[in-house]
């Protein structure tokens, strides 16, 4: 990773956890990196796993499966990606949370969680969906 592209990851990571802040998460923050035992980007909300994604490779499939390894290594059962999206503000940044976590449907498909089973949002609905799930 060239060091200008880990400089607009951080800065990716900054601005979700500061528009987290402005909205009613007084906890969040950045998380230390922990290599393979990596539980997500943003921590202080509990039950909550938050991979942040800046980078214009546009991976959203990998990053996906990346979001739920690591909200396993931090041991929760909501997890959300965030993936900056340039040109907008933060709260219209593309946010993808698996469909099954909205709770309206009871269906199981078995086996891994496949790329098609996740609902894409903004960042501010994903955000007024933890407030209304209980998370703060």
């Amino acid at each position: 990773m060239s060091t200008k592209s880990k400089a607009r990851g951080t800065q990716t990571e900054t601005m979700v956890v500061r528009y987290l802040l402005e909205n009613g998460f007084s906890r969040a923050e950045r998380r230390a990196l922990k290599g393979a035992e990596d539980q997500g980007d943003v921590t202080g909300i509990e039950g909550v796993c938050i991979e942040v994604k800046g980078d214009r490779s546009n991976k959203v499939s990998a990053w996906k499966a990346e979001t739920v390894k690591e909200a396993k290594n931090a041991g929760v059962g909501t997890y959300l990606l965030v993936v900056r999206v340039d040109y907008k503000p933060v709260e219209r940044w593309e946010a993808y949370i698996p469909w099954n976590l909205l709770g309206t449907v009871s269906l199981e498909f078995g086996g891994p969680l496949e790329d098609w089973q996740w609902v894409r949002m903004d960042l501010r609905l994903a955000v007024e969906l933890l407030r209304a799930w209980g998370y703060h």
